[in-house]
């Protein structure tokens, strides 16, 4: 191959990467523009888009009913409102997700505990969250990383027998299944996030699904300032605008075929990297009994064998034009939200027992540091990235690998 773009030859990718999301369609505009020319851009004021929606992302989940919210953050919080979490409780939380997935626990008063995840796979350890489990421990938050659906049988099955609730976290994960089970109601509650990057993207915004209805309810009541006017609850207002239900509407209709060019996106790109030294994707394989969806490719990276640092390698495979990178930095349980306890849950009297404890810190779930430290990282395999673009990621990987000597070389000089 030719001398690698980094050290000025030609890249493999000329032209840029397929961008996602894109919303500047005509199906878009229109949606957006019937929005707003209803003069009701409130849902509880007249406005029926988010209602609708509502109604669509249910059925389609699967559940007797669903709820939007400003954000998937707040998603998650609503979720956890809803089961009843609170001051004194306990949630336990993968190390390996977005910080959210911790600080939504912390909206509630509640004190997040972090588990570590499977070598070889980004989510959850079920070994790992048994051994987290205490008599405060109220729920668990599983998130399907990246889309691939959690070991649900295994994690339902601990979390039965110690009477632990199950909160999923699919923001990444939209139309994944388990078993033929769409992810966001193989637990008690489910919380997507419909953010800009997302599967689902509207801009911001977030949805809660139940298979039980009285549990939809409550994180209705919740979202709408807990509905004190008549019940005495108390709940912020976490409502989402009807123009981000409009275009949810609207970009719903397209996220099964998406997901099924990210599966070939996925299948492609393990083939075509199979061979590569130091390189494994994440899960290594994946099981028979999910559909996994790929918000993102993870690969897991070995720089004894490449010869060459993570960072190195990802700087010098986009310099070739395409967009390999270096995902999360840190695992939850070295994050100064947690560890330096100065939100005010880690204040209350009720969760003094727990603080104590000393839940954070180095050590505390060690694969997902070793894996977030040195060997992770990350691809977009989203439309209309195509054969084309994952076929040139490989190769641009394979010519950084055959050229690791002038590398070390550079870095030297």
């Amino acid at each position: 191959m030719s001398k690698l773009a980094l050290l000025g030859g030609d890249p493999v990718r000329k032209e840029p990467y397929p961008e996602w999301p894109a919303y500047s369609t005509n199906e878009e505009e229109a949606a957006v523009l019937a929005a707003l020319r209803s003069d009701h851009l409130c849902g509880v004021a007249g406005g029926t888009f988010n209602s609708e929606f509502e109604s669509a992302f249910a059925m389609w989940c699967g559940a007797p009913g669903a709820v939007t919210c400003n954000s998937g953050s707040s998603a998650l919080q609503v979720a956890l409102a809803a089961i009843g979490v609170g001051p004194g409780d306990e949630v336990i939380v993968p190390a390996y997700t977005y910080y959210s997935s911790g600080t939504s626990v912390l909206m509630t008063g509640a004190i997040p505990v972090f588990a570590d995840i499977l070598p070889g796979e980004a989510n959850l350890d079920s070994a790992a969250f048994e051994a987290a489990i205490t008599d405060q421990t109220k729920a668990l938050i599983v998130v399907h990383a990246d889309g691939v659906p959690a070991d649900m049988d295994a994690i339902s099955a601990i979390a039965s027998r110690y009477g632990v609730l199950i909160v999923e976290d699919c923001s990444h994960a939209h139309g994944a299944a388990y078993k033929g089970v769409r992810t966001g109601i193989l637990g008690d509650v489910g919380a997507f996030s419909i953010q800009h990057k997302k599967i689902l993207s509207v801009g911001e915004g977030g949805v809660v699904v139940s298979r039980d209805a009285d549990i939809v309810a409550r994180a209705r009541t919740y979202v709408n300032l807990g509905d004190g006017t008549r019940t005495g609850e108390l709940g912020p207002n976490l409502r989402m605008g009807e123009m981000s239900g409009a275009l949810a509407i609207v970009r719903m209709r397209r996220v099964d075929a998406e997901n099924e060019r990210r599966r070939e996106n996925a299948n492609l790109l393990r083939s075509q990297t199979a061979d590569l030294p130091g390189i494994k994707p994440v899960p290594n394989e994946v099981r028979a009994d999910i559909e996994a969806v790929y918000y993102n490719f993870i690969f897991s990276y070995d720089a004894k064998v490449t010869g060459i640092s993570r960072e190195h390698f990802a700087e010098a495979v986009q310099a070739e034009g395409l967009p390999l990178k270096c995902g999360f930095y840190e695992p939850l349980n070295l994050l100064p939200v947690f560890t330096k306890q100065e939100a005010w849950p880690y204040r209350l009297q009720e969760n003094q027992t727990i603080v104590r404890r000393g839940l954070y810190g180095p050590g505390k779930c060690p694969v997902a540091e070793a894996f977030l430290d040195k060997g992770h990282l990350e691809l977009k395999v989203h439309p209309p990235a195509g054969e084309r673009e994952m076929k040139e990621v490989a190769a641009a990987m394979r010519k950084v690998i055959e050229h690791a000597d002038s590398l070390v070389k550079r870095k030297a000089g």
